[in-house]
């Protein structure tokens, strides 16, 4: 029997495990397992092997690999002969004595059996063959790259490619013209382009009729406005009192402006003839004295209305009064508010699948935080106060006491937000670093509304 400090080879991780499940003198199954795979045995579904007689453990990792070697743990009511297919020898081992929990380290080339009952697990260590060279066609009736492709078509691509190239070589080497600058243009072309522009002559004014006089009033003469004299020019400029005086004759031939601003010889406005008969020359109080309805506002904008100390009282009014006057108000009683709820989070005995851990220490971290998870519970309960079921969480804890993985293996409460709660609140908890991890526990909560 080899020693757990014997070297292994640089391949030891490669062999591969060949194991055979026999019950009753007939076989069961029979695998070929990696070498880096762990084994297990027992009645859980999830166990590579599914034995479900002669009390096999709920799930017991029979091989494991650790180190780059493989190892055998033997559980209880278990028995093992191993041998190594090279030196021959042949050793018992006793799942129920001393020292039974130790693993059992396996040469590279060791066989052997266990029994548990009526049950025989035969094992054998193989190293795997070695690897079959790919088959290559020979190189005359291999594809090459250029088989698919046309000369014609190269030909023309590459001459077409030395064409661009030439042209844009060309192009590069000639030089266009450019614009020049302000500096480089002669003062003589600048003297032609750049004058000075002279100053504008006022159009002359054009002629404004009278407006139409009226029976009443005596027609009035023709107004004659003047033109604007023209400002005499002078090699500095005009001045700033002529240069007034071009712009206020300007205005006034402009528009309407003539008219409303032209005198008769007497000195009146043609503006009174032309607005005798629209009388919109009336002050506004004098032009809506006849319009009913219209008063002018005062100091009280809602004069039906007094303001007191007391309560207020609603009025009817008349135009929307139908025979009936307005209901006083009743009382509703107070808003509705957030219905409050009482609820209990049973904590079931726990199931500790893999790894070695204090199982009662997690139980009492768990019971210390299930407020947290009646919280998940409670907020679900107020839209569903029927709502009442069980999940089971199965969780991993690392070797540092973090949880690396969630999941829901059963539900029978029918709340995903309450599922999704309760998974991210164990996601984020932190348990005492346990003895051998990873440590998987499956976790039940019974979920039932309080009184």
């Amino acid at each position: 029997m080899p020693s757990p400090n014997t070297r292994q080879p640089r391949d030891s991780r490669r062999r591969l495990l060949r194991v055979g499940i026999f019950h009753a003198k007939r076989i069961v199954e029979e695998r070929l397992v990696s070498g880096t795979a762990a084994v297990t045995i027992g009645t859980s579904p999830r166990a590579t092997f599914i034995v479900p007689w002669d009390g096999v453990p709920h799930r017991w990792r029979l091989f494991e690999q650790r180190g780059g070697r493989r190892y055998l743990r033997l559980g209880a009511r278990m028995s093992a002969r191993i041998a190594a297919a090279s030196g021959g020898n042949v050793a018992n081992y006793d799942g129920d004595g001393a020292g039974a929990d130790q693993p059992i380290p396996l040469a590279d080339d060791a066989r052997g059996k266990i029994t548990v009952g009526d049950t025989t697990v035969l094992f054998q260590v193989l190293r795997p063959p070695a690897p079959q060279p790919r088959p290559r066609l020979p190189f005359s009736l291999q594809r090459r790259a250029t088989d698919g492709i046309e000369r014609g078509f190269v030909a023309v691509l590459a001459a077409t490619l030395v064409l661009h190239v030439a042209v844009v070589v060309y192009l590069r080497q000639v030089e266009w013209p450019r614009r020049p600058s302000i500096e480089e243009v002669p003062d003589r072309f600048i003297s032609h382009l750049v004058r000075t522009p002279r100053p504008a002559t006022p159009a002359a004014p054009a002629t404004v009729a009278t407006a139409r006089p009226t029976p009443a009033a005596p027609s009035t003469p023709r107004p004659h406005v003047p033109p604007a004299p023209a400002p005499a020019t002078r090699p500095g400029g005009p001045s700033a009192g002529e240069r007034k005086a071009i712009i206020e004759a300007q205005v006034r031939n402009i528009g309407l402006i003539p008219l409303l601003t032209a005198r008769a010889a007497d000195g009146t406005s043609p503006i009174a003839d032309v607005l005798a008969s629209g009388a919109v020359d009336r002050p506004l109080d004098e032009a809506m004295k006849d319009i009913g309805g219209i008063g002018v506002a005062g100091l009280n904008p809602l004069p039906g209305l007094t303001p007191s100390s007391g309560k207020l009282r609603v009025g009817t009014v008349d135009p929307l009064n139908l025979g009936s006057r307005v209901a006083p108000p009743t009382a509703t009683g107070p808003a509705g508010g957030e219905r409050s709820v009482a609820s209990r989070v049973v904590v079931a005995p726990p199931v500790l699948e893999s790894g070695k851990a204090d199982l009662d220490a997690i139980v009492r971290d768990i019971r210390g935080r299930r407020k947290a998870i009646a919280a998940c519970y409670e907020r679900a309960l107020k839209l569903n106060p029927a709502l009442a079921g069980k999940l089971v969480v199965r969780f991993s804890i690392a070797s540092a006491g973090t949880v690396v993985a969630v999941a829901v293996d059963e539900d029978t409460l029918g709340a995903a937000d309450v599922a999704g709660c309760v998974r991210g609140l164990i996601a984020r908890w932190r348990f005492a670093p346990p003895a051998e991890a990873p440590v998987e526990v499956s976790f039940p909560f019974v979920f039932q509304a309080g009184s």
